[in-house]
């Protein structure tokens, strides 16, 4: 009887999660989908909404990419789409041809985190330094005030798309990542490859664990130009505007959505993009 209820209480809770929509609810269903590195931020922010909206069932559907929520989305198969990076042209012609028009929503920032092997000498880049090693025009370390030392470049491969796109899109202005960096299957990957790789340099997202005293990684702090002071990489300083390597996130919608779907996303906006920890029961 004890395992039934647990089991009970798991299904309840992943309904409740935006796994499933409840069978029972005859309310407002509003569907939700795209970038998966948005759906914990997303999904949590649901509960809080749909604890103060009872007739409202918010569905987050997880294991997603941002190009598959932005095409559902079109395709009038959901409501609204996550995305972590803007609308791209294909997509808003897309979207022409059905007729609609899509609104983009800003709900906040994230960052994007440089880190390297703890042994490197260098704790500080400016973005044009960080474009020139991961376009492979700076190759070496001594280049940057580093050893003479090769730079080994490892990048995110398709379980982080988003993220690949708004780094060669926003930070390299368009410029594709160099062809010798190696690529990782996902972060996690790409922190442990660095830690053991000597010269070694990547991105990661600010919500990867960061590197601790003992580590053998380290964040490397950025300026804006040569000019400016180095920041090191933090809500804080993200929420400041002072870490030049933020990461702007959205939502999308149709113009013509419905009021319960504009409450929604007015309520996640109205939260931004910081901890993803809420009261919510």
């Amino acid at each position: 009887m004890k395992k039934i209820l647990i089991v009970a209480l798991i299904i309840a809770a992943f309904s409740i999660a935006g796994g499933l929509p409840s069978a029972a609810h005859t309310g407002v269903l509003i569907k939700v989908t795209g970038a998966d590195s948005m759906w914990a931020r997303i999904r949590s922010l649901a509960l809080v909404y749909m604890k103060n909206h009872p007739d409202v069932d918010v569905v987050v559907y997880r294991n997603s990419l941002v190009d598959e929520g932005m095409k559902a989305l079109i395709a009038g198969q959901i409501d609204v789409a996550m995305a972590s990076r803007k609308i791209t042209a294909q997509e808003s012609e897309a979207a022409k041809v059905k007729g609609l028009q899509l609104e983009e929503h800003l709900i906040g920032y994230g960052g994007i985190v440089i880190v390297t092997d703890k042994q490197n000498p260098v704790d500080e880049l400016s973005v044009d330094q960080v474009r020139k090693i991961f376009t492979g025009e700076i190759i070496n370390w001594k280049d940057v005030n580093g050893h003479d030392q090769a730079i080994t470049v490892f990048k995110s491969g398709e379980k982080h798309p988003g993220t690949l796109f708004f780094v060669e899109n926003d930070i390299l202005g368009g410029v594709p990542i160099t062809k010798s960096a190696i690529t990782m299957p996902d972060f996690p990957a790409i922190i442990k490859e660095v830690a053991v790789t000597a010269g070694s340099i990547a991105y990661v997202r600010m919500r990867e664990p960061f590197p601790r005293p003992s580590a053998r990684t380290k964040s490397l702090k950025i300026k804006r130009d040569a000019l400016s002071p180095p920041v090191r990489p933090s809500r804080a300083t993200i929420a400041n505007e002072t870490y030049p390597l933020r990461r702007p996130y959205y939502l999308y919608t149709v113009a013509d959505a419905g009021k319960e779907v504009r409450s929604f996303v007015d309520f996640v906006a109205s939260q931004g993009w910081g901890s993803q920890l809420f009261d919510l029961f």
